[in-house]
C-alpha cells in the first residue's frame, strides 16, 4: 500500500512539474512575438490573397525559432484551406501549403463584416495594443472572430459578432502576473 502510495506521489510531482514546464514554455514563446512590424496586418491579408484567392479565415502573427517575425493567413477558397506564410519585416509570401486535414466540407464562412474591419474593432478597444492572433470561427450557430491583442503589460482577449460587428467579449489579463516566478498566478 505504501509503494501504490509512493508511486502516485511521484507521478502527480512528475506531471505537476511537467505542466509548469508547458506553462512556461508557452509564456516564453508569447513573449516572442513582436510589438512592432514593418508589414502591418492589413498587408499581410493582401499579399496572401494575392497569392490565394478566398476567404481569410485566420492570421496570426508570431517568430521562428531566430526571431523572424511572420504572419500565418489562413484562406479558404471553398475547395481547399491554404496556410500562407508572409514575412512580417518584408511582406513577401515565404511559403503557401494545401491544409490538407481530410475536412471534406471546406465551404468558406461568408460573413458579413470581413477580418480587416474586425481587426480594427479589436485593436480600436485598446490604444497601443499590438494583434497577434485573429480568428473565424462558429459559436452556437454564430460566426464571430476570436481575437488577441497585447500591450506590454496586457493581453486582451475579444470577441467580435461577424454578422454586426459588435464587440459581444473582452477579458484583459494582465502579463505581470505570471513573471513573479513563484508558480502561481498573483
Amino acid at each position: 500500500m505504501k509503494r501504490k502510495n509512493l508511486l502516485a506521489s511521484g507521478l502527480a510531482i512528475t506531471l505537476a512539474a511537467g505542466l509548469g514546464f508547458g506553462f512556461q514554455h508557452v509564456s516564453a514563446d508569447d513573449d516572442k512575438v513582436p510589438a512592432d512590424t514593418k508589414v502591418n496586418l492589413n498587408q499581410a491579408i493582401d499579399n496572401a490573397s494575392k497569392e490565394q484567392a478566398g476567404t481569410v479565415t485566420s492570421v496570426e502573427l508570431d517568430t521562428t525559432r531566430s526571431g523572424q517575425a511572420y504572419y500565418e493567413v489562413d484562406v479558404n477558397d471553398d475547395k481547399e484551406e491554404y496556410d500562407i506564410r508572409v514575412n512580417a519585416d518584408d511582406g513577401t509570401v515565404e511559403s503557401r501549403k494545401d491544409n490538407d486535414d481530410d475536412n471534406d466540407n471546406n465551404k468558406a464562412p461568408q460573413p458579413k463584416v470581413d477580418i480587416k474591419t474586425a481587426a480594427e474593432t479589436a485593436l480600436a478597444q485598446e490604444k497601443g495594443a499590438t494583434l497577434t492572433d485573429i480568428s473565424l470561427d462558429e459559436d452556437d450557430g454564430r460566426l464571430e472572430y476570436d481575437v488577441e491583442l497585447r500591450t506590454d503589460k496586457d493581453e486582451i482577449e475579444v470577441t467580435i459578432d461577424a454578422e454586426s460587428g459588435e464587440v459581444t467579449y473582452t477579458e484583459k489579463e494582465s502579463l505581470q502576473d505570471d513573471q513573479d516566478d513563484d508558480g502561481d498566478d498573483d
